[in-house]
């Protein structure tokens, strides 16, 4: 424990800046500060890359346990090898002394900068995050190593646009491998008893009584992680990392529903899972859990990118509004009501990346069908279904509607031209009726002019159009 300084200084220089580590990584910026050491950000000069160092604390120099320590973690990362682990390509000691660590450069954030600003997260948000640290925690215990510090501190959430989160574990360096036990010297020198090596906020019971720990300590930390992300709060606080630790041993959690009553109580049952005291209680370890997860997250509809089936076309059609245009606009919130009230919901599997060791020992993905469930063909006509008729019927009256109103306008146009020309009637000269004349001479016949032959009147544009009409109706084809 060391008092807050009472004169505000400027921090000193660090004298490894602008320092190059075997003429190969010339370290630039530092990043952050932890409990073994301190990283950089760095560039390897042969290829022109931009690196993450990480290098011992001078003070452990000297502590052969330490440099064990911190070769142990250059050795347990080395053998990761997951999407969500932080990838190490290098290790060594320089020739002045210094030891370090090289990985792969992060860009993003802490989760714990992530909770600190945002904190709690949304229901999916937080599923999704814990599913793929689950993921990478997993492969660890497989490959026999316990992560011991898991935490929002030592959990990176690398955003690109446009991309989904992706998160990587970091700081495998107090991990404990199972199966490379050290030898009785070194164990005693590495391993002391009554020593906590740990967040307390985080730590599982057994770790924090200074017991052998198993896998499933790592699944208590998992729980405290996916705990303050749907709450905004740790299960267990206090004044001092020892009250937090008597806590950890000793209370029952609260619900996390105590704090945000939107959460699903199938999830909650989850989270108080983990949160068990005795580890036999817990899920096993980290792929155990994972899968519990995942099996609740898809019963409750909640996206994420480990996601390996899909709601079928019956299933989304109805909680599903058609459009004018024919589109399906779907609510996921009613879809999600739906998978949780009905569990045997259909679902159309994808695929799944299933984990087999091969003769060699060695693990290898094959990607094999999930047990996929019946579903119905769907057959889709261009003429015969209900959308096709009614799209017919609606062409088919605004055609007649045109027609009509074609038809009557030829016809008023007609019988306006019809009374705007004068009509010429010749009607045959009226018979003279006899009258008596003093002389008996006859009276001249008059001549009668023969009938001009009437003109018939040429068809107008509109109703030859509408004639042309008539005949591709009557013979369309």
């Amino acid at each position: 424990m060391q008092a807050d300084a009472t004169v505000m200084d400027s921090p000193p220089a660090d004298p490894l800046i602008g320092h190059t580590l075997d003429e190969k990584y010339r370290l630039e910026e530092r990043l952050g500060i932890g409990g073994m050491g301190t990283v950089y950000r760095a560039r390897h000069l042969l290829i022109d890359r931009p690196v993450a160092v990480k290098v011992l604390n001078r003070l452990f120099v000297e502590d052969e346990a330490a440099r064990t320590r911190f070769r142990r973690e250059a050795r347990a990362a080395g053998r990761l090898q997951h999407p969500n682990a932080v990838t190490v390509t290098d290790f060594g000691e320089s020739q002045d002394g210094y030891v370090y660590l090289v990985m792969e450069l992060l860009e993003g954030r802490t989760l714990r900068d992530v909770l600190a600003k945002e904190a709690p997260l949304d229901v999916a948000r937080s599923v999704a995050l814990m599913l793929q640290i689950s993921a990478a925690v997993a492969a660890a215990h497989e490959a026999g190593i316990i992560h011991r510090d898991l935490k929002p501190a030592n959990i990176f959430v690398v955003q690109h646009p446009e991309v989904p989160a992706v998160v990587k574990v970091l700081d495998f360096g107090i991990a404990k491998l199972a199966s490379e036990l050290l030898d009785d010297e070194d164990s005693f020198t590495l391993t002391q008893v009554g020593a906590m090596i740990g967040t307390p906020r985080y730590m599982s019971p057994e770790q924090c009584d200074g017991v052998e720990l198993t896998p499933a300590s790592d699944v208590y930390s998992l729980g405290c992680i996916l705990y303050e992300m749907l709450t905004g709060t740790v299960p267990f606080s206090g004044a001092t990392p020892l009250a937090i630790a008597v806590r950890q041993t000793s209370e029952i959690p609260r619900s996390p529903r105590d704090f945000v009553s939107s959460i699903p109580a199938a999830l909650e049952q989850v989270v108080l899972h983990t949160l068990e005291k005795r580890p036999d209680d817990r899920p096993p370890d980290a792929a155990a859990f994972r899968e519990e997860l995942l099996a609740t997250a898809d019963r409750l509809g909640l996206e994420h990118a480990a996601i390996t089936s899909s709601p079928n076309m019956a299933a989304l059609r109805s909680v599903a509004t058609e459009s004018p245009s024919g589109r399906l606009i779907i609510d996921i919130s009613r879809l999600r009501e739906k998978i949780a009230t009905n569990p045997d919901t259909e679902l159309t599997a994808i695929s799944a990346a299933v984990k087999t060791r091969g003769p060699d020992g060695h693990d290898s993905r094959a990607t094999a069908p999930v047990a996929r469930e019946p579903f119905p063909r769907i057959s889709l006509s261009l003429t015969g279904s209900d959308q096709a008729k009614k799209r017919f019927k609606i062409i088919a009256i605004v055609i007649a509607a045109v027609l009509l109103i074609g038809i009557t306008l030829a016809v008023r146009s007609r019988n306006a031209a019809s009374l705007a020309d004068p009509v010429v009637e010749v009607s045959p000269s009226p018979t003279p009726e006899p009258t008596p004349l003093p002389s008996p001479s006859p009276s001249p016949t008059p001549k009668v002019e023969p009938r001009k032959p009437v003109q018939p009147k040429k068809e107008g544009k509109l109703k030859s159009f509408t004639n042309k009409i008539k005949r591709i109706f009557k013979k369309p084809f």
